[in-house]
């Protein structure tokens, strides 16, 4: 995998014109990892998890994995790496802003996934192309035109829809879980508009590991302290003592994190945002469906009819073009 994570990113964004299948592939098999994390998070609230303390550990066990594939291909001379003394200031600035909007979007997800079901929680948070799409006339000076306009309603439609219909059985809908992937979107759309076209002097694998690390960083000073002073420090290690807890942190952190997070970004340098953020549609019916698989949660028909006119609407703001090149969706990064 080494060869095809690198470069700095300019260099893949030239193949435009043409379909990358390698590209492609990481975006949904990234898409795919990234949609299984609704279940693992519901299996870790079971065994006693807090949102919390199951994102820092998660978190912990991707950078993990990520240093050491890393270091491991630097010995080898497989991966390239940028010296950090060259990484400019802008570039340090993006990676730690989106470091935390990393952290925002986990645990946001997370505390959503408890109180409602993962099918309405991951539909909530694809609302995240109409923000960006809304932010980037005062940030990038786009211009929305009819297109993005209609397509930021039917989103809205879909969203009202799917809040507006009646739920069935345990974990149904429930506001606060929705303002919460609320929380998540928005945070996903600041890394978005933080991140377009950023740090691209900064490899694939090198990146990922720099911003789980600084995400990683955010919950273990921040987040735990204040677990701490609140009583709640025992929250963060009591349920380390099972075996199934240490397999859900791994699988968590390797195939819901680390994995995907290397792929999103080498997948989008090799064939654009735009047309990675259309694949990334695969994570919510990933979820939705692994959900229904292991979970049982089933989605009432309105649901699924709210639930398909977001993500329309989500693929079509992300298909329409803007006109300063850099300014669409950036990777989602659970």
């Amino acid at each position: 995998m080494g060869s095809s994570l690198r470069g700095t990113g300019s260099e893949r964004l030239l193949n435009r014109g043409r379909v990358d299948p390698l590209g492609v592939a990481f975006i949904v098999v990234a898409a795919i990892g990234f949609g299984t994390l609704g279940p693992l998070a519901r299996f870790a609230s079971d065994l006693g998890f807090t949102a919390v303390a199951f994102a820092l550990w998660r978190a912990m066990s991707s950078v993990a994995a990520l240093l050491v594939v890393l270091a491991a291909g630097v010995a080898l001379r497989r991966v390239p790496t940028t010296r950090l003394g060259a990484i400019s200031r802008v570039e340090w600035a993006q990676l730690v802003a989106m470091g935390g909007f990393v952290a925002g979007t986990t645990v946001s997800l997370f505390f959503a996934f408890e109180r409602t079901t993962i099918a309405t929680a991951l539909i909530v948070f694809y609302t995240f192309p109409a923000w960006v799409a809304i932010a980037a006339v005062p940030v990038f000076g786009e211009h929305l035109g009819g297109r993005k306009i209609a397509a930021i309603a039917l989103s809205g439609v879909g969203l009202v829809m799917l809040l507006a219909a009646p739920t069935e059985g345990e974990g149904g809908l429930d506001l606060i879980g929705v303002g919460l992937a609320l929380v998540a979107s928005l945070c996903q759309a600041g890394f978005a508009l933080v991140g377009a076209g950023g740090f691209r002097s900064v490899p694939s694998l090198q990146s990922a590991a720099l911003l789980r690390t600084f995400s990683a960083g955010i919950y273990a000073f921040l987040l735990v302290p204040l677990l701490i002073l609140l009583g709640q420090g025992s929250t963060i290690t009591d349920p380390l003592d099972s075996p199934e807890a240490w397999v859900l942190i791994l699988t968590a952190g390797i195939i819901g994190a680390a994995i995907p997070a290397v792929l999103i970004i080498a997948g989008y340098r090799r064939i654009g945002p735009t047309r990675g953020a259309v694949r990334m549609l695969v994570e919510p019916v990933t979820g939705v469906f692994l959900a229904a698989m292991l979970l049982s949660e089933q989605p009432t028909p309105v649901q699924l009819v709210g639930g398909r006119l977001v993500l329309v609407g989500a693929a079509l703001v992300q298909l329409t073009p803007v006109s300063r090149p850099g300014a669409t969706t950036q990777a989602p990064v659970e």
